[in-house]
């Protein structure tokens, strides 16, 4: 009981700490996680240094039972579910995209390093290592850590090819990482070991495709389950904090697989093809959810290392610290031979990478938590002598502290040396065009409140000093309307406009799970390669019924199946038809306020029109053919539009206390009940 209340003490001061270090920071250029990763390095030093006591011993005790870290609290508590976050907020279209690129650095990159870092520890260091510890070094520190990685970019990064390339990189090289420094370590500690490549090989691409299939095998199950609950955020969300826990267990303890790359294959499952399995209405609160729960480990995790740091890596020689810093350089080095070495291939596949880019891939590389959960599980292993697995876990520790704080807290700087810390062009000019919308609206209310007789006495340079920062600058206002810009990224932008508003029919209600799966496909079609806003073949093609369709329609035995295949095809191409047109006329009105040239806005919505036209026709052809389906889908869009006026009306009386929230919940229950009853009857 003792050890439990201890371990709850630690917890809550972590994250008091962790809310008093973000709500400080605010507004500065430190990193979140380097200020939390030096915290602990600190707390870690003075509980040692014995500055913690009476009256507080119980939490020096605490500090101290967090220092004693197993490493499998890293890999098994923590992990599965940082990595869970990170790939499921991916965009999965990008990512598949990007895929070739981030393999190439995952796979064939991390076992370039791996080699070349063995190599320069056996040549540089007088430790009697073998080279299966050498090897087993360079897998442990040659892997960008996901945990740091991703803490760092989703504070300062707002490019998303590049957040997804360094964040895919890290995800994927982390399960490779953890498989080759396995396989090591087995080499590592047998007596008279020897390497056959062809073994080392199958046993690691058998560890990484059997993580791959059972990550399909427990999202297809999983999502089948789901399917069937309709808005029950308790257990959608609930199954997605056991899977990952599940499917990385199942993996490395059954199996012997890669539990990380399992863990991110159901994420992506997740994420891309099963994200309209979950309920409309539950998916904002699911990704809320599961950023809160990041925040909360990332906050254990980064206080935890720097405690590991302080408190186990002590004693070392002068000449130790000497090789940890030329070691430190080296790793630099290392990581960036390999990026440029790999160049001319990342550079022509997936979306490309230039050279500030790859700068910047080559310093955000840092290693954090499970670079230390292996040095730690290599220092807990009575199979290696005690010089080597302490000589492993100071200088795994050592570029550990070194990557996060010097590539980490420098990271900004970096970037705004190489251009990246701003929107790609396009996309700041929009964000100037909205900036200054939002200042008109804001200038429009600001005179009525002049007006207002009990506004009379408001100090309006005070008011207006703190507006000042959504107001677009002179410089941006001075060339509004005198650039005229083209490009691609404004072809995208139109693509992902269009996107999201699928996602937000979706999430509404009036558009069903099939029509805005086809409709999504459709569009991450056409932002393959250069952005097409027309045509549509993959759209054209689905709406195609087969001719063998007809045929069976008239054999007596599958008669049945054949017609109700027909219908649910026509009520598919009656909704995404719908979609694409409402769609389409949204976005004409956004090309038009873009500033793009005047023979590109022509062909943009002369492409629109074409979309429009091809939805029109479609529509018609149904109203034609079939107008039972037409009646039934229009009437059951006016039933959901009415379903949820009286949800969303009965969620605002409860929120201004006309009835209590218990009741309120009944009644949202009923009508959500009759949502999913009339989902069902359109398809009957």
């Amino acid at each position: 009981m003792e050890t439990t209340l201890l371990i709850l003490v630690f917890v809550v001061l972590s994250i008091l700490v962790g809310v008093t270090v973000r709500a400080l920071l605010k507004n500065t250029a430190i990193p979140y996680s380097v200020a939390l990763l030096v915290f602990g390095l600190l707390l870690g030093l003075m509980s040692q240094a014995g500055y913690i006591k009476e009256p507080i011993e119980e939490i020096n005790l605490s500090i101290r039972l967090g220092a004693a870290l197993d490493p499998n609290l890293i890999l098994f508590i923590f992990l599965p579910a940082l990595v869970f976050e990170s790939a499921f907020a991916l965009e999965v279209h990008l990512f598949k995209r990007m895929f070739s690129q981030i393999a190439l650095l995952a796979v064939p990159g991390l076992v370039i390093c791996t080699c070349m870092t063995a190599f320069m520890v056996m040549w540089l260091l007088p430790w009697e290592w073998s080279f299966p510890v050498a090897l087993m070094f360079g897998a442990i520190v040659s892997a960008t850590d996901p945990v740091a990685v991703v803490a760092l970019l989703k504070e300062m990064c707002s490019r998303a090819r590049l957040q997804t390339l360094i964040e895919g990189e890290s995800l994927i090289n982390d399960g490779t990482a953890i498989v080759l420094f396995s396989l090591f370590l087995t080499l590592a500690t047998q007596l008279n070991a020897e390497m056959h490549m062809p073994t080392v090989v199958f046993e690691f691409f058998r560890v990484v495709f059997l993580g791959i299939i059972l990550g399909c095998l427990v999202g297809a199950v999983s999502l089948i389950f789901i399917n069937r609950v309709f808005n029950d955020s308790l257990i959608e969300i609930t199954l997605t904090l056991v899977t990952p826990y599940l499917v990385f267990y199942v993996a490395e303890h059954v199996f012997h697989a890669s539990g990380i790359v399992a863990v991110v294959t159901l994420a992506l499952i997740y994420a891309g093809p099963g994200r309209t399995c979950f309920s409309p209405e539950v998916i904002h609160h699911l990704h809320h959810f599961w950023q809160t729960l990041a925040y909360l480990f990332n906050t254990l995790i980064f206080i935890l290392v720097g405690l590991v740091v302080a408190t186990r890596v002590t004693d070392a020689s002068l000449d130790s610290w000497g090789y940890l810093f030329v070691i430190f350089l080296g790793v630099l080095i290392i990581r960036s031979l390999a990026v440029l070495g790999l160049m001319p291939f990342l550079s022509r596949l997936g979306v490309g990478i230039n050279k500030e880019k790859a700068i910047v891939l080559t310093w955000g590389g840092l290693r954090g938590a499970v670079s230390m959960a292996l040095a730690l599980m290599v220092a807990a292993n009575d199979s290696l002598p005690l010089d080597i697995r302490n000589q492993i876990l100071f200088l795994t520790a050592g570029v550990v502290v070194l990557t996060i704080v010097i590539n980490g807290g420098t990271m900004r700087i970096v970037m705004a040396k190489l251009g990246l810390d701003k929107l790609p062009k396009a996309k700041q000019k929009t964000l100037e065009k909205v900036k200054s919308a939002i200042h008109q609206d804001v200038e429009s209310l600001k005179g009525t409140l002049k007006s207002d007789p009990s506004m009379q006495m408001v100090n309006w340079e005070k008011v207006e000093s703190k507006l000042s920062d959504l107001k677009p600058s002179d410089e941006t206002l001075a060339q509004q309307g005198k650039e005229e810009e083209t490009g691609t990224e404004y072809l995208r932008k139109l693509l992902e406009t269009e996107r999201q508003y699928y996602w937000n029919q979706f999430s509404q209600g009036l558009l069903s799970k099939k029509a805005t799966t086809l409709l999504v496909t459709a569009i991450e079609q056409a932002l393959d390669g250069e952005p097409k806003i027309a045509p549509r073949p993959y759209l054209e093609k689905s709406w195609v019924v087969p001719k063998w369709v007809e045929y069976m329609a008239s054999v007596p035995l599958i008669r049945r199946y054949a017609t109700q295949y027909r219908y649910m095809k026509q009520v598919l191409v009656y909704e995404s038809a719908r979609g694409l047109l409402a769609a389409n006329r949204q976005t004409i009105a956004l090309a038009k306020s873009l500033s793009m040239s005047e023979k590109d806005r022509d062909a943009a919505l002369s492409d629109m029109e074409r979309n429009i036209q091809l939805g029109e026709e479609a529509l018609d052809n149904i109203k034609s053919l079939s107008p039972e389906i037409v009646a039934k889908i229009e009437t059951h869009t006016a039933l959901r539009i009415l379903l949820n006026k009286q949800r969303n009306s009965l969620t605002a009386l409860s929120h201004e206390g006309v009835i209590s929230e218990v009741d309120a919940e009944k009644l949202v229950s009923e009508v959500e009940f009759k949502m999913h009853r009339a989902g069902q009857d359109k398809l009957s």
